[in-house]
C-alpha cells in the first residue's frame, strides 16, 4: 500500500504532453542557470552530486510547478490532476497534494547553527516568483 504522501501518480501525469512543458520550463528555472555555468545536463547531476540532490531538485521545482497558475483560465496542475484522476487517489494523498497547491516555494539559507539547541538562525531568500 502507497503512503498518503505518494506523489508517483502526479508525476507520471506530469510527464504527459499537456504538463510537460510546463515542468521543464520549471526545471530550467530552478536549476538552468547552474547547468549553463557547468555545461552539465539534468540528468548528469546525479552523477556529479549524487542522485538524493537530483531527485531533491526535481522535488522542488516539482513542488514549485504545483503552485503555480496559468493563463488564461487560471489552470493548475494539482486542480486539472485531481479533477481527470483524483478518483485514484487516497483522502491523504489528495490532501497533500492541495496542501502543496496552496504553499510558496521557499528558499532559506542557513547561517547558523547553535549545537545542542533546537534553533539557528536564518535567511529568507527571495523566491523565483518576486525576483
Amino acid at each position: 500500500m502507497k503512503s498518503g504522501y505518494d506523489l508517483s501518480r502526479l508525476i507520471k501525469f506530469t510527464l504527459r504532453e499537456d504538463w510537460r512543458d510546463a515542468l521543464e520550463d520549471a526545471m530550467a528555472e530552478h536549476v538552468g542557470l547552474a547547468q549553463e555555468e557547468f555545461g552539465v545536463e539534468f540528468e548528469e547531476i546525479g552523477d556529479i552530486l549524487g542522485d538524493h540532490y537530483e531527485g531533491l531538485l526535481f522535488g522542488c521545482a516539482l513542488e514549485d510547478l504545483m503552485t503555480r497558475r496559468f493563463e488564461p483560465d487560471g489552470i493548475n496542475l494539482v486542480d486539472d490532476y485531481l479533477k481527470r484522476r483524483g478518483w485514484n487517489e487516497s483522502a491523504p494523498a489528495k490532501a497533500y497534494m492541495r496542501a502543496l497547491r496552496d504553499s510558496v516555494c521557499s528558499l532559506y539559507e542557513v547561517s547558523d547553527v547553535i549545537p545542542g539547541a533546537v534553533s539557528y538562525t536564518h535567511l529568507t531568500l527571495p523566491t523565483i516568483h518576486s525576483v
